[in-house]
């Protein structure tokens, strides 16, 4: 597989981007923090897609460390590659709402996509996992030569049991049990805290059962004024009798004014008819009319002022009535508002409760951790008699020979003893790893990598990316490793920080191609 042209859209912090690659070396040069690691990890994320975790893994995942602030919908971009005699252009979109990606053929126009299985067809199988340990070189990280050696160790260890070195076979059970008793702790304190937490959620449900109780007594009594008022719905309403009692007074206030206003017109009548009357008994008569009429009006006043207070009382019964039964209203409301608040608080509570319930007694994910370390820890004891015969022999035989070159054969063979300790032979004398000067202990490192790219990537040929790897390399031994890269004709694509791999590819005679992150 060649790399030919990569096109970065937005990912991380690198935007609209293009960069250009050869078969040879080529050199990615920036500064610190100028992007080189995002331009490996975009390679990487093109290749196998970027899988996202799940809860609290999800915060510090590929996808959100290199998700883009701006414009997050063009996560993503395009890379241009070569094999088995055929060009082809992927393109992914990592963007969580819209991840897609589709495979181009340049050359027949056939488009498939990325979940059709031609991707992994094109990779030859070369998982995930051994593109990390073999393709993708970065430098060791250990500082001291003690603690590089048992890198290397571990490396070398790894692969040849099981072809990814990210897995410590030296150290692995002990490494597993290390790792199932912090989850077993992990889970009790997840119980535990779960405990805390029902007990809070317990407490305020009892506070709310209790508020809610005091709710639907103050509700009981609002009721129960209403039943005094006759205001609930089906009965009589008080406001109707006291309304009934108005027009009645009503009814005889006008009643009384018009007997009042008869008896003034018989008592006008009765005067003015007496002086014209003819005799004494008619006279009479009409004084009689006169009196009735005075009577009639002195009871119209009398009667009244009667009226007329009882028809006040009514209207200010009527008006305390009017008051009271807005007030019972909006004590009703009020109350039916707060009551169904708490009422759903006091379900969300339960809910909450149930779900730490199901915490405390369903298998969790440590449950599930636990049983793949015992698993893991199983399968270990059964393989582990069996590892010197597997690809260990070719693995040091390939090894030892790459070595030998970039050393000028200063170092012949690499060998491993059965407690998997590595040393060096020099023809001369066998030297064990712990001795080694650093830089030929990254001299080991590189020559186990490239076997291991060699052996483990099976019949496709992937190219060799080197990220920072040379920074403890004198210039002797840079030149060495270049040279032996030049020679295997592999396509090489290295990062760094500094000119002095340019410099000396320059002086060697060594073509090259050069690349620049950094800004003009």
């Amino acid at each position: 597989m060649i790399f030919k042209r990569l096109t970065i859209k937005n990912f991380g912090k690198i935007h609209d981007k293009t960069l250009e690659f050869s078969q040879g070396i080529n050199i990615l040069y920036g500064e610190n923090e100028s992007g080189k690691s995002t331009v490996h990890t975009f390679v990487r994320s093109m290749l196998y897609g970027i899988t996202r975790q799940r809860g609290r893994a999800s915060r510090n995942d590929i996808y959100t460390r290199y998700e883009p602030w701006e414009n997050p919908a063009q996560y993503g971009g395009s890379l241009w590659f070569s094999t088995g005699g055929e060009d082809y252009r992927l393109t992914r979109n990592f963007y969580k709402e819209n991840q897609n990606g589709e495979l181009l053929n340049l050359r027949t126009g056939e488009l498939t996509g990325v979940e059709d299985g031609q991707m992994e067809q094109l990779l030859g199988g070369v998982s995930q996992a051994v593109y990390d340990n073999t393709v993708s070189v970065a430098q060791l990280k250990s500082v001291t030569g003690k603690d590089l050696a048992s890198e290397v160790q571990n490396y070398m260890a790894s692969y040849q049991g099981t072809g990814d070195s990210s897995v410590d076979l030296g150290r692995t059970m002990q490494m597993l049990k290390m790792s199932r008793k912090g989850y077993q702790v992990q889970k009790d304190k997840k119980r535990k805290e779960a405990e805390k937490e029902q007990e809070k959620l317990n407490a305020k449900m009892e506070y709310l059962n209790r508020e809610l109780e005091e709710l639907k007594e103050r509700q009981s009594q609002v009721s129960r004024k209403e039943e005094k008022l006759q205001i609930r719905s089906g009965q009589d309403s008080g406001l109707d009798m006291i309304e009934g009692k108005i027009q009645v007074l009503r009814k005889r206030r006008l009643t009384l004014t018009t007997a009042a206003l008869l008896a003034v017109v018989l008592g006008i009548v009765g005067l003015f008819s007496r002086f014209s009357a003819a005799d004494q008994i008619t006279r009479l008569g009409w004084d009689f009319c006169i009196l009735l009429g005075i009577g009639m009006i002195l009871y119209y006043l009398g009667r009244r002022r009667m009226l007329d207070r009882d028809l006040a009382s009514q209207n200010r019964l009527r008006t305390r009535w009017l008051q009271q039964q807005e007030k019972l209203k909006w004590n009703k409301e009020s109350l039916q508002e707060s009551f169904e608040e708490k009422r759903v608080d006091f379900e969300n509570l339960q809910e909450e409760y149930k779900d730490y319930e199901s915490e405390i007694w369903m298998p969790v994910s440590e449950d599930i951790e636990i049983q793949a370390l015992n698993l893991a820890m199983d399968t270990i004891e059964q393989i582990s008699g069996n590892i010197h015969r597997q690809v260990g022999y070719r693995l040091r035989q390939r090894t030892s020979q790459i070595l030998c070159e970039i050393t000028d054969g200063r170092y012949q063979e690499v060998l491993i003893d059965p407690d998997l300790q590595i040393s060096v032979n020099t023809s001369e004398r066998i030297i064990p790893a712990q001795r080694l000067s650093r830089g030929t202990i990254e001299q080991l490192y590189f020559a186990l990598r490239m076997a291991a790219s060699e052996l483990l990537c099976g019949g496709e040929t992937f190219p060799v990316i080197l990220d920072d790897v040379f920074g403890m390399y004198d210039e002797a031994r840079l030149a060495a490793v270049l040279h032996w890269l030049e020679k295997e004709q592999k396509q090489v694509i290295i990062s760094t920080c500094n000119k002095r791999e340019a410099q000396i590819l320059e002086r060697e005679g060594i073509p090259y191609r050069l690349q620049s992150l950094s800004e003009e």
